[in-house]
């Protein structure tokens, strides 16, 4: 039996799938990331992340652009519901524990040029 409460079951496949779901909870709490990043914040296959992203992208809930080599992704800021959408998933995201402690525990800015790992 899950710990989670029914609520959050439920809420986790409103957009479709958990994983959809989740991929949609990360690219709002991060507001920019890319697939390889969001598959390692979610312990999710890079390639169900990379399908789940092309599929967003398509329908226009999420905005994608090369930096480099680089697909960074975003909430499409065109999107008509965008504002709503990016509330709902917050608030969703608040209901998942694990993402916000990995979103939380993430390294967002570059390392400092000869800095030691």
């Amino acid at each position: 039996m899950s710990s989670q409460s029914p609520g959050i079951d439920r809420a986790s496949r409103l957009f479709g799938s958990a994983r959809r779901t989740e991929v949609l909870m990360g690219i709002a709490l991060l507001e920019e990331t890319y697939a390889r990043e969001l598959a390692r914040v979610l312990e999710a296959p890079l390639l169900s992340v990379q399908r789940i992203v092309d599929a967003l992208d398509r329908e226009g809930a999420v905005a994608t652009r090369l930096v480099g080599q680089q697909r960074r992704v975003t909430l499409n800021p065109k999107y008509f519901a965008r504002k709503e959408l990016e509330a709902l998933l917050r608030r969703l995201a608040l209901g998942d524990q694990r993402l916000l402690d990995a979103v939380g525990s993430m390294r967002r800015r570059p390392r400092r040029k000869g800095k030691p790992l």
